[in-house]
């Protein structure tokens, strides 16, 4: 049917056998049968409403013929001119003339072969991105082609313009016309087709296994979850000026996290459509992702596996920044469609499970690709186990109480061992307490089953700059270390505590130096300048936070008699403006 419509949709058997490579008439005479096509002069008629099902067959346009329905009698004359076809009659009588002329394929390629070398380069181009061609319109092909190419600059899609090879769809876009999009892969392009039902290994699942490879994965992926939010509430993710986290913030995201990019997309999705995080100017974490702390890690997974399968996008195939897209309604049916297709079975090959499923349904996939997509993000959310479908993703289906079906995904660990390597390991998921405690003290060095933190001179100072004293964070240490803190930790944190604040930096704006101590411990107790918040730094020097103009001038109102100077030390003489007219 796409093979058909690209070529015009008035076809012959013939033609669409060569496109394809293959004999096309049992498939055509099946497509008669429901109607989809019908007999007219001839030929094969593709029914119209198909046109809204395959809105570009084989990655092409249009039609010629429907194309040139938007040019006026004048512009018609010129394209049917040039095409060696009658120039006279009413438009309808043009229009069809210029149609039929590029049903017949022989017509459109050795037109194709006698373009100028610069206009193919281009129209070559043009499909490749999809046929559309940005460039500001004119004021009509029988305007322009008035002028010969001896008093205007002549452009590479004038010719292509004033044969009927594309056309103009707004002011500044035109359209390649679908035949010629063809014809400009060469006589050799054949259409995709693949008659014979793809090759799958399936096998029967074991429930126990699958049970246990989907709550391991359910386990990590709601620890990432919780990583990622917790360090976007440390440090948000900053958006890039089109909108949406930019791909070196990705990139970066995806390192500290130990995954991959499409994975960090997926969790910004879920965040995101669970109103777990909120993307403005940056992405941070919401009040409700802090009550989806407090909850059991079957309902926390959840959350994430229902707020999936809402998403109206495909996170993993997006490139560029990621931003949430309302564009592509079909992957939320793509979804459950997935599903449904792997049925009772496991997939031994998720590859081969994806081009069996978008040849059996290819417009609820749309491409092998997405098919591809929804399985990775299915096994990465614990709804696929070990190739099947997971009971998680069976409750999914049936929208039954997922969190009742997801099962016991054991306790979130309230404790760490803490070893004399300086690292802290984690076995499960962290409570939120422990991951705070933790990220405030250490850098993650490795994620899986248990997380493994590594505490280091670096992270113990963030900790005490934050307000820990070396007392409270040993005591909160030992309280969650199963064994006790070891001596290399003890050590650490008392090289740091006695390390910290022996040399302490204060805002100043300006200074004031005298030899006369007595006289700045005077100005110091003034009340008259409290506004300017001196502070004593030595007998001989105050600090001032406000700036040296503002310093002088409450100096002088309060009767003292100061003197500025410049940065070097020498004496500032301040000279009287001289206003003029």
């Amino acid at each position: 049917m796409e093979a058909a419509l690209a070529l015009g949709g008035l076809v012959t058997e013939v033609e669409v056998s060569a496109l394809v490579g293959a004999d096309a008439t049992p498939y055509l005479q099946r497509a008669a049968d429901a109607g989809l096509i019908s007999r007219l002069r001839g030929r094969l008629t593709v029914n119209g409403v198909l046109r809204e099902v395959f809105a570009r067959p084989l990655g092409v346009g249009p039609a010629a013929g429907q194309l040139a329905a938007v040019l006026s009698v004048d512009d018609l004359k010129v394209v049917a001119r040039n095409l060696g076809l009658p120039t006279k009659g009413r438009k309808a009588d043009l229009l069809e003339a210029v149609a039929e002329f590029f049903l017949d394929m022989d017509n459109v390629h050795a037109l194709v072969k006698r373009m100028p070398a610069a206009t193919r380069t281009v129209l070559e181009e043009a499909d490749r991105d999809g046929g559309r061609i940005r460039r500001h319109g004119g004021s009509g092909i029988a305007h322009r082609s008035r002028y010969t190419s001896r008093y205007r600059q002549v452009h590479p899609l004038d010719w292509a313009e004033e044969h009927g090879l594309l056309y103009r769809v707004t002011w500044e876009d035109y359209q390649l016309a679908g035949q010629v999009a063809l014809a400009v892969r060469g006589a050799n392009y054949r259409a995709p087709f693949q008659p014979q039902e793809p090759p799958v290994t399936w096998r029967t699942p074991n429930p126990p296994a699958v049970r246990r490879d989907a709550q391991a994965q359910g386990i990590a992926v709601v620890g990432l979850l919780s990583a990622l939010l917790d360090g976007a509430g440390r440090e948000p993710l900053v958006t890039v000026k089109a909108g949406g986290v930019g791909v070196r913030e990705l990139t970066r995201t995806a390192k500290t996290l130990g995954v991959t990019v499409p994975t960090v997309r997926l969790l910004l999705a879920v965040a995101q459509e669970a109103r777990l995080a909120d993307l403005d100017d940056r992405v941070v974490p919401t009040a409700a992702y802090d009550r989806w702390l407090k909850l059991g890690l079957d309902r926390r997974l959840a959350v994430m596996l229902k707020a999936w399968r809402e998403l109206d996008y495909l996170p993993s195939s997006q490139t560029g920044p990621w931003v949430p897209e309302h564009r592509q309604s079909w992957s939320a049916q793509a979804r459950i469609a997935a599903l449904r297709a792997l049925g009772d079975r496991a997939a031994t090959n998720l590859e081969q499970a994806a081009q069996w499923m978008w040849w059996r349904q290819p417009l609820t996939f749309g491409g092998t690709t997405s098919v591809r997509g929804v399985l990775d993000e299915a096994a990465t959310l614990g709804i696929l186990g070990a190739g099947a479908v997971s009971p998680a993703g069976h409750a999914l289906l049936a929208d039954t109480d997922i969190a009742e079906a997801v099962g016991d995904l054991g306790e979130v660990a309230r404790t760490a061992r803490l070893q004399a390597d300086l690292t802290a390991v984690v076995a499960g998921t962290p409570s939120p307490d422990l991951a705070e405690l933790l990220g405030a003290t250490a850098v993650v060095e490795s994620r899986g089953t248990a997380t493994t933190w590594r505490f280091s001179p670096a992270a113990v100072r963030g900790a005490y700059d934050a307000g820990w004293t070396e007392q409270r964070l040993s005591k909160a240490l030992t309280k969650i270390a199963e064994g006790g803190l070891p001596q290399p930790l003890v050590y650490l944190l008392a090289d740091v505590a006695r390390q910290h604040g022996s040399v302490r930096v204060a805002p100043l704006a300006s200074t004031l130096v005298s030899d006369d101590t007595a006289l700045l411990a005077q100005i110091c107790a003034d009340k008259r300048l409290d506004k300017l918040n001196l502070r004593l730094l030595a007998p001989t020097v105050l600090a001032s936070q406000a700036t040296t103009a503002d310093t002088m001038a409450a100096l002088r109102k309060a009767g003292y008699a100061p003197r500025q100077q410049n940065a070097d030390g020498r004496d500032v003489i301040e000279k009287a403006r001289r206003h003029r007219a």
